[in-house]
């Protein structure tokens, strides 16, 4: 689990952080909330709050405000080289409407590209150097989003209702379009085909909040003529829709079903993480039950995630 600090709004009312990446570290995977200005005099109530306290939060690894998105992308790398060697991997970014999960997944052009390109880029690159030794590989990529617990193909063609299909413990979604890639410009073309009808509203949290769960996931099939060794990786990126408080977000109606319908699931994420942590604690017991199909999220990723 990697922490990546959103720098302040500049000149906003809430320019001023709140956390800190304490500097004595070898490895920062430590983050400190500063104590909240004036909560002494808040009351007791305030003076408890673990912000007020100065509190410290473990991480696998911690990115400050001035990070970029090649030191966060360098963390996960490895991951995307384990979907070339046949695994199937998967990437979330989680965190409260407006935190920076849709700018770190997908990012901007140049210096500030995301985790998907980078981690696409990474692949088209690692092909190439492995056909020397005899590796060739094929490459498809899909776009799914998940709004109010339906299942929505962001490629271009008709607009049809999908479903998962659970057969003998593989998952598959029937119907949904993929495309060849096989550069960063046809990448980038299925990218931009797909971000322009992905669901997003106002709220009083986030003017433009991501409102469904974005699935960007690659099929890599490769094999060597020379030893007639083959694998088959898939990398499952994915941009969680942003978590939020409905009572702060100032939603209701359609947006407060939406609302709920995103909190549920990451509820239903937050189970399924930790029922597989209690079943690999449990070792030489029968394995515990893991509820992958309480949500749509969770039961179409149930391959990558067991």
């Amino acid at each position: 689990v990697f922490c990546r600090v959103r720098p302040p709004d500049r000149g906003g009312a809430t320019s001023k952080s709140l956390v800190r990446v304490p500097s004595n570290q070898i490895e920062p995977t430590a983050l400190e909330l500063l104590p909240v200005e004036g909560a002494a005099q808040a009351g007791p109530a305030a003076s408890n709050n673990a912000n007020a306290k100065g509190a410290k939060f473990k991480f696998d690894r911690v990115f400050g405000e001035a990070s970029s998105q090649e030191d966060v992308f360098r963390e996960v790398s490895q991951l995307t080289q384990s979907a070339l060697d046949g695994h199937r991997v998967c990437i979330f970014a989680y965190g409260q409407t407006g935190s920076g999960k849709t700018f770190t997944m997908e990012g901007a052009s140049g210096d500030h590209r995301g985790v998907v390109p980078r981690a696409a880029q990474q692949v088209f690159d690692a092909a190439r150097d492995l056909q020397s030794l005899g590796w060739t590989y094929e490459f498809e990529a899909s776009c799914l989003e998940i709004y109010n617990e339906e299942l929505r193909d962001l490629l271009p063609g008709p607009s049809t209702k999908l479903k998962i299909s659970d057969a003998n413990g593989v998952v598959t979604v029937p119907g949904l379009r993929s495309a060849k890639i096989v550069d960063a410009a046809s990448l980038e073309a299925l990218l931009n085909a797909a971000s322009k009808v992905r669901s997003t509203a106002a709220t009083k949290c986030n003017e433009q909040s991501s409102r469904s769960h974005y699935l960007f996931r690659m099929r890599l099939k490769g094999r060597n003529a020379t030893t007639q060794e083959s694998v088959d990786g898939e990398l499952n990126l994915i941009d969680l829709a942003g978590s939020e408080r409905t009572k702060e977000s100032g939603v209701s109606g359609d947006a407060m079903r939406e609302a709920n319908a995103i909190n549920k699931s990451l509820s239903s994420l937050g189970d399924v993480i930790s029922a597989m942590g209690k079943r690999q604690d449990a070792t030489g017991r029968t394995p515990m039950h893991v509820p992958y199909r309480n949500s749509k999220l969770t039961h179409v990723l149930q391959n990558a995630l067991s």
